[in-house]
């Protein structure tokens, strides 16, 4: 097993170790992140209509404020 600080090379050739590059991050925010938020979101609204206009009740944080 190899360690990370160990140097990979390949014909002679010494390869740059692994980083997370920028396009790895911007494709984990719109093909990850955002659509996780989005749902999470989606579930929140969904749940606060539900109580407040279902049940006639607060909902989460609302709470604490009246």
């Amino acid at each position: 097993m190899r360690r990370h600080k160990d140097v990979q090379r390949i014909y002679g050739y010494h390869l740059p170790q692994q980083r997370l590059t920028l396009w790895a991050t911007v494709y984990f925010l719109v093909y990850f992140a955002a659509p996780l938020l989005l749902v999470l979101l989606g579930l929140d609204v969904l749940l606060y209509v539900v109580f407040r206009y279902g049940f006639d009740s607060c909902y989460g944080l609302l709470c604490l404020l009246n």
